[in-house]
């Protein structure tokens, strides 16, 4: 069927994805696109167990995305993807899996990261794959949850601070 949301968020999934973004979108699979959590079987088994009703969590890694994905979207399935990076959305764009809106909803300060939203911080190589991937035509927008005023991420560069 169809990717209703592809979205950053460094805590992949949680009360705000299920609840909030579940319930507006109604996907019937939440897919963690993580390395590290789909290696880790407590973490993917705490991640999949966590599936509101009537809806599955997935957790798969950045090489089997592609192909898991769009098994899922042929046999018909709406999916909202979730990825921790702006690199890691990349990497996914790269291996051939398109799309053409990315959310941003949730990156926390971390090292030398610049707040450019209360919900956004973002680092130079964060901003280098976002405009890698603008380029290539993904409309990157920001809304930490459904309902809020969605803005487009390279407007709220230009009035971000200067991280200080």
């Amino acid at each position: 069927m169809s990717l209703l949301l592809v979205r950053i968020d460094d805590r992949l999934i949680h009360g705000q994805v299920t609840q909030g973004w579940g319930s507006v979108l109604t996907p019937d699979r939440f897919v963690v696109v993580n390395n590290a959590a789909a290696a880790d079987a407590w973490e993917r088994e705490l991640y999949e167990g966590s599936a509101p009703d009537g809806m599955a969590i997935s957790v798969v890694s950045l090489e089997e995305a592609r192909a898991r994905i769009e098994a899922w979207l042929e046999a018909g399935e709406n999916l909202v993807l979730l990825l921790e990076s702006p690199a890691d959305a990349l990497r996914l764009f790269e291996a051939g899996l398109t799309f053409t809106e990315l959310n941003l909803g949730g990156l926390h300060q971390q090292g030398d990261r610049r707040r450019v939203l209360p919900y956004i911080c973002l680092g130079q190589e964060d901003i280098i794959a976002l405009e890698s991937l603008c380029e290539r035509g993904v409309s990157v927008e920001c809304a930490d949850v459904p309902g809020c005023e969605r803005k487009d991420l390279f407007t709220c560069l230009g009035n971000a601070d200067s991280g200080s």
